[in-house]
């Protein structure tokens, strides 16, 4: 898959060329854990050393070390909104989902005017491009997830229906050209005129076609799989329940093992039980998201712990992805190693950054977390440079 130019760009500066953390408790981001130290050097992980021995910077007991946490679907953070603050919300956003432990993200841009979504993109774009070249300040944004227009519209919720259009390939190929590199993510209905021709130029783009705001049913979405859809944008949500009669679009997800199906765990838009039985089903091809909506002006509030619209319909979460990942631990009962991988390793492998996040593994980035015995975030490092928090203690030899 073709990544977005935006993850290509140069290495964050570490604070010096080699270091090693630890003896930390190490979630691996395959569901693994082991206990041990980590030697970073040049902004990537170049060892995974036993706990024994030396180390320059030490963690109070109980610290946890995972893979930085990836936002797939967010649509801002603050009082910052992607599509009406554009390239401006990246730097808050940033630094926001750092103090979450993600250290990357990508940018929603919801239905909107056209042209206004095209620009929108290209401002986020550009400014994920100049925090690039500057030192990390926060989580980096990879590039763009475009939640529409290419909706059903009779499972459009806040998205207006005056703005959803026809699917084209002159229109998605508009929606490739406005990123520069960085479309990453485009949630559209499979069964809407023109979607098909739409979805092959983008999956020929390397673009991750999810499936979303859709009345789909399975043997439509058995279709669009064939395609080469892969993702399902926030499962249950904004789509026709899985009838035991007639079932929809998410059976064909859950059927079908090349894809992954993406989970709002805030406990509303999907019940503790369900996001249980979805575990129980799919395993390691969930990916948790937040479809994180701040105050977006007049009308909008927050109520029940979701994002309302001023007609009571969710517009979307005011869940935070390390509160994604404990919530995911509580209703499943996974242990931590287990969970974070749902928000470290499965977005990178969906959006085809594997080789580069997700996991602590020799050779990737130095994206991590740092996590206390409660699990609550208590640090976070991007390109091995620390971006939040003061969890790292130099020791004495360090010190001196």
């Amino acid at each position: 898959m073709r990544r977005s130019n935006l993850g290509s760009l140069k290495e964050a500066t570490p604070t010096s060329d080699r270091f090693i953390l630890g003896p930390a408790a190490l979630a691996i981001g395959d569901g693994s854990s082991v206990h041990g130290r980590l030697v970073v050097s040049n902004g990537r992980i170049s060892e995974v050393l036993a706990p024994d021995g030396p180390a320059d910077f030490m963690l109070a007991p109980g610290t946890t070390i995972a893979p930085g946490l990836i936002d797939i679907h967010t649509n801002g953070a603050g009082q910052f909104l992607f599509n009406r603050d554009q390239g401006n919300a990246v730097p808050g956003a940033a630094a926001e989902y750092a103090r979450q432990g993600a250290t990357a993200f990508v940018a929603g841009v919801m239905t909107a005017p056209w042209e206004s979504m095209l620009h929108a993109a290209g401002e986020i774009v550009e400014a994920a491009h100049g925090l690039e070249e500057s030192a990390p300040l926060g989580a980096r944004c990879l590039g763009i997830h475009f939640e529409g227009p290419f909706l059903n519209a009779k499972f459009r919720r806040v998205h207006r229906q005056e703005w959803i259009i026809p699917a084209t390939p002159e229109r998605a190929r508009a929606l490739v050209d406005a990123c520069r590199g960085g479309c990453l993510i485009v949630t559209m209905a499979p069964e809407i005129d023109g979607a098909g021709d739409a979805a092959r130029h983008l999956l020929e783009q390397g673009v991750v076609c999810s499936a979303g705001h859709t009345g789909a049913r399975y043997r439509e979405g058995m279709l669009a799989i064939g395609l080469g859809f892969r993702s399902l944008t926030h499962a249950f949500n904004a789509m026709p329940p899985l009838d035991h009669r007639d079932p929809s679009i998410l059976a064909a997800f859950i059927q079908d093992k090349r894809t992954t199906v993406q989970l709002i765990c805030d406990g509303k838009h999907v019940a503790p039980v369900m996001v249980d039985i979805l575990y129980r089903t799919l395993g390691n091809r969930i990916v948790l998201a937040t479809d994180s909506m701040p105050a977006a002006g007049p009308g909008y509030r927050i109520e029940g712990g979701v994002m309302r619209a001023e007609d009571g319909t969710i517009a979307g979460s005011a869940l935070t992805i390390d509160r994604a990942v404990r919530n995911y631990m509580s209703y499943t009962e996974l242990p931590f190693a287990r969970a974070v991988a749902a928000a470290s390793y499965a977005p990178a492998k969906l959006l085809g950054y594997d080789s580069e996040m997700g996991r602590i593994r020799k050779g990737l980035r130095a994206d991590l977390s740092f996590w206390d015995k409660d699990y609550r975030v208590v640090g976070t490092m991007v390109g091995g440079t620390m971006v939040h928090g003061r969890c790292l203690t130099p020791s004495a030899a360090q010190a001196s």
